[in-house]
């Protein structure tokens, strides 16, 4: 695939989780690939959680991050890829700890992919971000 090299900075976003009881969507990041993704088993998206105070994300809230892909830039027909993908949950008065995790695209994954990050409770999580990266 030409165009294509793990680490670019066009690989990589960030998003402000919600304030609220509410959901964000990372923009989106673009493969680049055409119908056939036989080069995605050498790719993995890297999903990186910030730690949370207890005023961010209270005892029982939860913080879910699914990864969606479309092949339509603007996400007008977005699908599921992966739903609760990562799950931070606030315990012991304490938030939730940083947290990451990788996954390895399906050969069938749609051009464009992004993050959702859905807030359970109150807790304003604005201040800090989540970061999605494609990594070799």
């Amino acid at each position: 695939m030409s165009g294509f090299l793990a680490g670019d900075a066009s690989l990589k976003v960030t998003k402000a989780l919600p304030n609220g009881a509410a959901t964000v969507y990372s923009d989106g990041i673009d493969l680049g690939i055409s119908t056939r993704g036989d080069f995605l088993a050498q790719v993995e998206l890297l999903l990186s959680a910030p730690a949370m105070a207890t005023g961010v994300l209270g005892d029982a809230a939860t913080m879910k991050y699914s990864i969606e892909h479309d092949d339509a830039e603007g996400f007008g027909t977005v699908a599921a890829l992966q739903t609760d993908f990562l799950v931070q949950t606030g315990a012991g008065g304490a938030g939730a700890a940083a947290a990451s995790k990788r996954f390895r695209f399906p050969t069938n994954v749609k051009r464009y992919v992004r993050i959702k990050a859905v807030n359970s409770a109150a807790g304003n999580a604005s201040a800090v971000s989540l970061t999605a990266e494609v990594l070799s």
